[in-house]
């Protein structure tokens, strides 16, 4: 009842809308302009792979009304010969904001802006009374980004310069979406003809449209980072779920207190219920499987807005089944002009720059539905042109056309009248002087729903042009290249040449400009004139502001032959897919051996056995299965001779922040337990391989410091080319960030302030969890009346008292710690780890009775005030008290060197194999993964490194780095990779510069 409400309340006003152009009072005399046509002997393409040589097209009153090769003419059409022509169904661009206003940037925006009074309406017909304006405002979601309400209709001014840049690439009818927010609203379909709003729009309300990037322009604090976007956009649907849940409890049982109005909510559940397509903007192809993650948890129908990095993942992105709007903003060529500038650019760099143009083609070819957007070029007019470079780069013209055409209108629930030509539909046509595919052909005509506009005159203006008539620049000599729709140009005198901009010829009429500086002039020179029969008269107009009339004669044709000359192409090149796509990414998942023998090795099991000199260690599909003296080989085992080499288990870092995508950091509030590090894992950075090439296996993946409740952190393991789903610690025991000290207390006008203050909102998060967890107990034993609504961030909280999750606290001094452990044991839970805890040692005895863990470094302290009394001995006190203690980087560059910190510690006293433990076996037990590595037992994953020496020296370097019982990295394999790099960077740079040659 709810959603029928809200949808009668928005289609009686969208049809009143709508009938306002028709019903407007006619003022002076009536038009009766003609508006029969009859569009003969053109080939005509009724739809991608149907193609009709001389034929005709009869249009009435808008509406195609017979198409075909016996098509007789009507008596009162106007023909129209259009031989030598082709004809084509009209473009969509599936995702435009052309028409929709910008918001400016008000000091205060609020969560109220922009909302259309006709909701006021709708809610006095829910409430069913009177609400005043006050209560409609407060009827807006809490946060000002979720705008799910929105309307392009509602707001939609047509843009007539953005309308004719997008005709001129074909384009008839764009889906129009909202700018502002993370859940930005409906969008609305609209033809691009000059006409008024309420005849141009076709479609309403056909999709919402997802931002990850939130608008600034809108206020609020929260979010301000990747992983609360996607917090708040889970958070958000689940509580569109809760609130037409409640509603309906409310509806159904009296003597029930009324759950909120909330208008945001309230639209987002009309769409989930509906089952109305979500568009979720991807930055790269890890946000696109991201993206999909939410569409899966709420089983939501979405469209995905490319990036055009779909191709680094082809496999992954095909299996989601979700539609692609691929846009084609290719990255700029690198800059390899200069040797240092050729040091700067990186393989990824230049792969990006090659192989973009080809993801059309390999979505296609892979089965994606894919449709197309010029969102994201600078210059709207450049679309057609990267079209046709996709379609030289593998894309088939048929599927190309069928991305245009036939599967924007279907997806939009328009194809009932757009999309192909036959009779009923719309003459929405483009016409075109010949295949539209080829980079010679111009688009002459553009037909929107029968209204005729003109693209590009027949006329060749290109050749060089001598100036006569003004004596500044008589005798200069204008050279213009190209075609009327995509011209540029130059002009000379005196032997100094400029470079023309914003050449263009529309009705007659050529302009462009040059900086007058580069000739001896005082500012930009403007110019115009008028064309005919190769002859140009025209004003000037020089920086200073002096008007002058000038005259040109073409002296000189341009030859297509010599246009083709300038745009020839180096020959393709071919590149092996890589995973990731950067240095050293690597073409396939590393084999995992069904048996390994590592044989004749120094082998630290840091378990039971010690150190074993001369000992073996058998590894079976990935696991551990026996640590020994000779151990038998088994038939057909990869055996490694372990002479001389020293064997140890993956080595552990318990606290980093590599791999984490849109920032570690939540600080929009002081807690935000909801957010999740394993939402933005971002496996493609080439540390990960570096990690693996210093022995390092596993990693915790930690938020930040910036507030007392932080957010969830995600265990990995570096299964390098892995998808961040794949990287991820099965089994790992979850964790959540608290943060003590200066780092929490320093964020201007946001409490706490106090040291005291942050223990306080701590205490009071764990006691709104457990008044949660009560509401949720209750439901389960009676689920009657109002539902409760779930809430991520207490959940988080109330996992920590129920066992579920660990706490990890980032701590310096010990009277916080002291502080930490008490409240812990106030509610009965034990304290994870003490992240850094640098004046551990005043208070070991503290800690091991608690039972926390002291994560700590080897020789960090003094590097701000609450660092004062860190000292180079504390890992050994705590060690010395019985403490489990494990040691950390919190830096990329140290973590690939773990081995180094754990031999520093020796040096305050510790032996080889105490210290190896705070990089092996301490932190595995810190993550809770004890029983799957940190040690080399039999039963547990094969992680290990073989080492050129004793592990804990500096002279050592990891020979091979072993993760679940495949080779992730091996130094012999690095050499031939790093020359494989070289290569290939080398092959990519040739190319770029013979194109630009």
């Amino acid at each position: 009842m709810f959603k029928t409400l809200i949808s009668i309340v928005v289609v009686s006003f969208l049809f009143i809308h709508n009938l306002n152009a028709q019903t407007d009072q006619v003022v002076g005399l009536r038009e009766n302009t003609p508006a029969v046509f009859a569009l003969t002997n053109a080939t005509v393409v009724t739809e991608p792979g149907n193609v009709t040589n001389n034929a005709t097209i009869v249009v009435r009153d808008g509406i195609i009304e017979d198409a075909g090769r016996r098509v007789s003419v009507p008596e009162d059409a106007t023909v129209i010969d259009l031989e030598g022509k082709r004809v084509y169904p009209g473009f969509i661009d599936m995702y435009s904001d052309a028409g929709m206003p910008d918001l400016g940037s008000p000091p205060q925006a609020t969560a109220f802006q922009d909302i259309p009074e006709e909701y006021m309406e709708m809610l006095q017909g829910i409430m069913r009374e009177e609400v005043t304006e006050d209560a409609g405002r407060l009827a807006a979601h809490w946060n000002p980004q979720v705008r799910s309400f929105y309307r392009s209709t509602d707001v939609f001014r047509p843009d007539r310069d953005a309308a004719s840049v997008m005709r001129s690439q074909g384009f008839v009818m764009a889906n129009i979406v909202p700018k502002h927010g993370i859940f930005r609203g409906y969008s609305t379909v609209a033809s691009l003809g000059n006409d008024d709003a309420g005849n141009l729009i076709v479609n309403e309300d056909v999709a919402q449209v997802l931002s990850f990037s939130p608008s600034r322009e809108l206020g609020g604090r929260y979010p301000t980072s990747l992983m609360g976007v996607v917090a708040l956009m889970r958070q958000a649907f689940y509580d569109a779920d809760w609130y037409d849940r409640a509603h309906e409890a409310y509806r159904q049982e009296s003597g029930l207190e009324q759950p909120e109005v909330n208008i945001s909510l309230a639209s987002l559940a009309d769409a989930v219920f509906k089952e109305v397509p979500f568009i979720a903007d991807a930055s790269d192809e890890i946000a696109f499987l991201r993206a999909h993650d939410i569409s899966k948890e709420f089983a939501l129908n979405m469209w995905m807005l490319g990036s055009g990095d779909e191709y680094k993942r082809i496999d992954a992105i095909s299996q989601t089944g979700m539609p692609v709007i691929v846009p084609l903003d290719f990255r700029q060529a690198p800059s390899v002009e200069k040797p240092e500038e050729t040091m700067n650019t990186s393989l990824s760099q230049l792969r990006e720059w090659y192989l973009e143009p080809e993801n059309p083609a390999r979505l296609v070819e892979a089965g994606v539905p894919v449709t197309f957007t010029s969102n994201g070029l600078r210059n709207k007019g450049d679309f057609l042109n990267r079209l046709r470079t996709s379609v030289k780069r593998g894309l088939c013209e048929e599927e190309a056309l069928k991305a245009l055409t036939v599967t924007p209108a279907e997806m939009l629930g328009v194809d009932y009248k757009y999309g192909s030509i036959g009779e009923g539909k719309a003459a929405s046509l483009v016409i075109a002087d010949g295949n539209i595919f080829d980079e010679n052909t111009s688009i002459r005509q553009v037909w929107v729903d029968g209204n005729k506009h003109v693209i590009e005159d027949e006329k060749d203006v290109s050749g060089k042009y001598r100036v006569e008539g003004e004596d500044i620049l008589r005798n200069a000599v204008i050279e213009i290249k190209g075609s009327p729709a995509r011209l540029s140009g130059s002009l000379t005198l005196d032997q100094e040449s400029v470079d023309l901009a914003s050449v263009s010829f529309d009705n007659q009429r050529m302009s462009f400009r040059f900086k007058g500086e580069d000739l001896g002039f005082e500012g930009n020179v403007r110019m115009s004139a008028n064309y005919s029969e190769g002859e140009l008269m025209g004003i000037g107009e020089k920086g200073d502001g002096t008007i002058f009339n000038w005259t040109a004669e073409r002296t000189e044709e341009i030859t297509k032959e010599e246009e083709e000359r300038e745009r020839r192409e180096a020959p393709d090149l071919t590149l092996e897919p890589l995973y990731p796509q950067v240095e050293y990414g690597i073409r396939e998942k590393p084999e995992q051996p069904s048996y390994v023998v590592v044989q004749n090795a120094t082998i630290w099991t840091q378990g039971p056995e010690g150190k074993m000199e001369n000992a073996d260690i058998l590894i079976s599909e990935g696991r551990i299965e026996e640590v020994g003296r000779d151990i038998s080989v088994p038939r057909r085992a990869e055996v490694i001779d372990g002479t001389g080499k020293h064997v140890t288990p993956g080595l552990i870092d318990p606290h980093l922040h590599s791999a984490i995508a849109g920032g570690v950091n939540e600080t929009g509030y002081n807690m935000t337990a909801e957010v999740r590090i394993e939402d933005v894992i971002h496996p493609n950075t080439v540390w990960m391989y570096r990690l693996l090439a210093g022995g390092l296996t596993t990693a915790k993946l930690f938020h930040g410091s910036a507030n007392p409740v932080g957010g969830q952190d995600a265990v990995i393991k570096m299964r390098w080319g892995g998808l961040p789903d794949e990287v991820l610690f099965e089994g790992a025991k979850p964790g959540l960030k608290m943060a003590l000290g200066e780092n929490v207390v320093r964020r201007s006008g946001q409490y706490p302030n106090t040291r005291m203050g942050a223990e306080q909102i701590i205490k009071d998060g764990f006691l709104a969890a457990e008044e949660y967890g009560k509401r949720l107990q209750e439901w389960e034993d009676d689920p009657s009346g109002i539902p409760p609504r779930r809430d991520l961030q207490l959940e988080a909280l109330l996992e920590v008292l129920e066992g579920e999750r660990k706490v990890h606290v980032h701590a310096y001094r010990q009277d916080e710690m002291l502080m930490m452990m008490r409240l812990a044991e106030e509610f009965d839970f034990t304290v994870g780890t003490f992240e850094h805890g640098l004046e551990g040692y005043k208070i070991a005895d503290e800690i091991r009775e608690h039972g926390a863990i002291p994560v700590v470094w080897s020789d960090w302290q003094s590097f701000k005030v609450e660092a004062y009394d860190g000292i180079l001995h504390n890992a050994k006190l705590l060690n010395d008290a019985g403490v489990v203690t494990s040691l950390h980087s919190d830096n990329t560059q140290i973590a690939t060197r773990m081995n180094w910190e754990a031999g520093k510690v020796v040096r305050t006293g510790l032996s080889q194999e105490d210290a190896l433990d705070m990089i092996t076996k301490h932190p595995a037990i810190a993550l809770g993964v004890e029983d799957r590595v940190g040690t080399l037992e039999s039963g547990k994953d094969a992680d290990f490194v073989i080492w050129s020496g004793e592990p804990l020296s500096s002279f050592s370097i990891a020979e091979q780095t072993w993760v679940d019982g495949r080779k992730y990295f091996d130094r012999e394999e690095d050499k031939e990779r790093r020359e494989e790099v070289k290569e290939e960077r080398l092959k990519l740079i040739e190319h770029l510069l013979e194109n630009r040659n």
